[in-house]
């Protein structure tokens, strides 16, 4: 169940990786690749403040405001030959009265190609559909982003639409609308 992830998140082992939660630590790591700017060519943005200072997202700014615990899924992706090496991020967020949940991801633009996301997506989805009640993952890719849409498509998501001259974060753009319910990942 969702309930029983609120607090303490999972690593997941891949053949070649782990996914685990980000900790401080991984700072110096995440400021080697995270602010370049071929990450950000469709992501809708440009890097945030924290994405070119990456330790600042490790400090909370209002300590005295009493939080709930983070429904959201968020893993570094590291080598499991290099475990303290962040070299990417895949998140499962924006999750719905646990029922849906959207996909995210990044990773050094050095191992673009060499199929780890779709190797630790594989393992988030096979983690939230066997582990938790989610129903439904969705993500957006950019049409432009051949690289994304492929990952998605080898992964098992549909492709259920295209948004013409849509905003997708702040940038308008076309884009593809992925969807993967528990039913379609049991096949």
């Amino acid at each position: 169940m969702l309930t029983d992830y609120l607090t303490a998140k999972p690593t997941l082992e891949t053949p070649r990786l782990l996914l685990r939660p980000l900790v401080p630590e991984d700072a110096a790591s995440l400021r080697r690749w995270l602010a370049r700017d071929e990450i950000y060519t469709y992501w809708g943005r440009k890097a945030s403040k924290n994405e070119r200072e990456p330790e600042l997202m490790f400090i909370d700014a209002r300590p005295w405001v009493k939080r709930r615990p983070d429904p959201d899924f968020k893993w570094g992706i590291v080598l499991k030959d290099a475990p303290d090496s962040v070299i990417g991020e895949l998140s499962i967020f924006d999750i719905e009265n646990a029922r849906m949940g959207s996909v995210g991801y990044r990773l050094d633009p050095d191992l673009w190609g060499q199929g780890y996301v779709t190797e630790g997506l594989r393992a988030a989805v096979d983690f939230i559909f066997t582990h938790t009640e989610l129903d439904r993952l969705q993500a957006t890719a950019d049409v432009r982003n051949t690289a994304s849409n492929r990952v998605l498509e080898k992964c098992g998501f549909r492709c259920e639409g295209t948004i013409r001259h849509g905003k997708m974060v702040s940038v308008y753009c076309d884009y593809h609308i992925w969807g993967m319910l528990r039913e379609d990942w049991a096949r």
